[in-house]
């Protein structure tokens, strides 16, 4: 079935998202011909979203990282919606509160709005700019270098101003779980931002809907008996639920911020 120009340039940025497109890979995918389609990247170029080359053309950058991050957020969108929740009723006022990188941690960040901790640091920076102009709370940004892929910053000086920093509680995001060995995530300084403020914190959260269990990742980041508990959604299978049980760690979800252990 064909489609109109708008929704089709929308479909080519999007399989942009994930790497370079070729002119007749797009043809036969959208069903239109390689004619139509140079006049899409045309269109695209000229709006800047693209940089076409001979016989088809690559992301530009800002939109690659804008697809990837959308496509993040909306993966599993209400079972993020309700870890923010349930994580929001674990603070208090005048809490200080460090929200980590990831679209989970955004999530939280929303949820807080509604009543928000004294302080919020955090190393996001969507999380950030959700409180541009919301004065009942600080929010503080260590420094760093920013990713190039996502919107966190990283590195010796993120590390450096951290280490002077303590707060009421951290919520710690992640790539993957597994219940017999720790939590992890991609990308090795990110796992040093989460390792530090697990020992900077009074109480530590890990925030990670149930798909993220049962797998690794390259990096651990600490073992899961290092967490006061793991906020997550009501689709965590049982098994996983015992696990954690046995690890003393409290399980908690948003109907009632039932809590296991």
């Amino acid at each position: 079935m064909k489609t109109g120009p708008r929704q089709r340039r929308l479909e080519i940025l999007s399989f942009l998202g994930r790497g370079s497109v070729s002119v007749r890979a797009l043809a036969r995918r959208l069903g239109v011909s390689e004619v139509t389609i140079r006049r899409d990247l045309a269109a695209l170029e000229r709006e800047g979203k693209l940089l076409r080359v001979y016989g088809g053309a690559f992301p530009n950058e800002r939109v690659a990282y804008e697809f990837s991050f959308r496509e993040k957020e909306s993966r599993n969108r209400a079972a993020k919606e309700s870890i923010g929740r349930a994580a929001a009723g674990l603070v208090e006022p005048g809490f200080a509160v460090f929200l980590d990188t990831g679209t989970t941690a955004l999530a939280v960040a929303r949820a807080l709005r509604a009543a928000p901790p004294a302080v919020i640091v955090t190393t996001n920076l969507c999380v950030a700019s959700e409180y541009v102009g919301q004065r009942e709370v600080k929010v503080l940004v260590p420094g760093g270098e920013v990713g190039a892929i996502s919107p966190d910053v990283c590195g010796d000086w993120t590390i450096e101003t951290l280490s002077g920093v303590n707060v009421d509680v951290a919520f710690l995001g992640c790539d993957a779980v597994d219940p017999t060995d720790g939590f992890y995530c991609a990308d090795t300084r990110s796992a040093a931002v989460s390792r530090l403020m697990l020992s900077r914190s009074r109480r530590a959260y890990l925030i990670a809907d149930s798909s993220k269990f049962g797998r690794r990742s390259m990096f651990r980041i600490a073992p899961l008996r290092r967490l006061t508990g793991v906020v997550t959604d009501n689709a965590l299978p049982p098994r996983y639920r015992a696990a954690l049980r046995r690890l003393g760690v409290a399980v908690i979800a948003e109907n009632g911020g039932r809590k296991e252990k």
